[in-house]
């Protein structure tokens, strides 16, 4: 009888081991997922869709968007304000611009003040790479700031982490920015920024080719 009792109770026992869930990755283990994913890129291409807003003002583009190692970058605008025209910032730092249509002929250098480089919200659109948004994102890991791992959602067909910073940075305005990310491929696809309940910046990146073997000439103009 106490054979049969001892027997039940390793079965259960090890039912319960062979059942327990899987320890649920915390969002330091996330973050540090995407940074070796980048440090594995050395160039993408996709599509992008950017929508900013400050005050009363609301900006919204379509970006087929190329960047290649080390922070080259080129953004041509295919719908929205100044759909055609073309950013470059090739390997030395240059940044170059052509506007759209019968205008966009000449190729313009531009330096780093320069507006016209810049966003609706300031951001410059060399800043708008994977890159940029895990350094904020680690930099918040470090700091030890209130990164957090909201629930998992699917998003574009795929099965994505949510990873969230509470709070903000204190130098910015920004009090809650959210990263959504491809848990098969490690890559951001989504990134929502709030002002209190107001959404300012959303970023999402579809259509997304890796590690093309891009030219330096396709960085400048």
């Amino acid at each position: 009888m106490k054979l049969i009792k001892f027997g039940l109770l390793g079965i259960l026992l090890f039912g319960f081991q062979t059942h327990a869930p899987a320890q649920e990755k915390g969002a330091v283990t996330i973050v540090n997922g995407i940074i070796t994913k980048w440090r594995s890129i050395q160039d993408y291409q996709c599509l992008m869709r950017s929508k900013n807003r400050l005050g009363e003002l609301t900006d919204s583009k379509k970006l087929k968007f190329s960047y290649k190692k080390s922070k080259q970058v080129r953004v041509e605008v295919l719908d929205g304000e100044k759909k055609g025209s073309v950013l470059t910032r090739d390997a030395n730092g240059t940044i170059k611009a052509k506007k759209g249509g019968l205008l966009g002929v000449i190729a313009l250098t531009l330096d780093e003040d320069d507006e016209r480089i810049r966003n609706l919200r300031g951001r410059k659109f060399y800043h708008a790479t994977w890159g940029a948004v895990i350094k904020e994102f680690h930099s918040a890991v470090e700091k030890q700031r209130n990164v957090q791992r909201l629930p998992d959602e699917e998003f574009n067909k795929h099965d994505c982490y949510v990873l969230s910073i509470e709070g903000g940075d204190p130098k910015d305005r920004i009090t809650k920015d959210m990263i959504t990310i491809d848990k098969e491929s490690d890559l951001i696809l989504r990134r929502k920024q709030y002002e209190g309940d107001t959404l300012v910046n959303e970023v999402v990146w579809w259509e997304i080719e890796l590690d093309l073997g891009l030219p330096d000439s396709l960085f400048t103009l």
